[in-house]
């Protein structure tokens, strides 16, 4: 893969900002509006190099090599299973699941851990939902449930599947954890609602 920060770095060790530094240890005074306009063009850069790397084609998604289908009932069946009394809102009839083996290369391939938190705009119930859209929109998955965890003040999301136990999934970092072994502090699940 190209480096783009190589290449953009090599940019700035040209003859102008050797000048620049030169001019800025004769005359120090020239020294903040230099380090001023620098740090500007350091963080214009690091956009730059943001954008571009955006622009480097993904892998391609891995192949999912097993599908089971189950109906709503059998979701309200896992669900109730927990003896949590998750409050399920029901979004379709009909549901297509792989084992984890085929889930976890899901979860290596998506990139929804990689994007930025910004705190009331792009925070944990956004990362939640994209990675639930995701992974029905790429691989027509859909048995990832929306988690919204008012009694943690989180949201994550949950994941059911066809041979074994339901797993907390924590898109931010690509946490995932049984049910029955989770941090409660964060995912407490107890009440909680699940979009599935």
């Amino acid at each position: 893969m190209f480096n783009w920060r190589d290449f953009i770095d090599s940019l700035f060790r040209g003859p102008y900002y050797k000048q620049l530094y030169e001019r800025c240890s004769e005359n120090f005074a020239n020294c903040d509006n230099d380090k001023q306009w620098l740090v500007k063009q350091l963080a214009q850069r690091d956009e730059l190099i943001r954008q571009l790397e955006l622009l480097v084609p993904r892998p391609v998604p891995p192949t999912i090599d097993y599908i089971a289908e189950r109906d709503t009932a059998w979701v309200q069946a896992q669900l109730m299973n927990m003896g949590l009394e998750i409050i399920r809102l029901p979004l379709d009839g009909n549901y297509r699941l792989t084992n984890r083996k085929n889930f976890a290369n899901v979860v290596a391939w998506d990139i929804t851990d990689r994007l930025e938190y910004v705190k009331d705009f792009f925070d944990c119930d956004k990362f939640a939902m994209l990675f639930k859209v995701m992974v029905n929109l790429i691989f027509q998955l859909t048995q990832v449930a929306d988690v919204i965890d008012y009694k943690s003040g989180h949201s994550y999301n949950l994941i059911l599947f066809p041979d074994s136990e339901p797993m907390v999934f924590e898109p931010q970092s690509d946490g995932m954890y049984l049910w029955t072994k989770r941090v409660t502090d964060f995912y407490f699940i107890q009440g909680a609602i699940a979009l599935i």
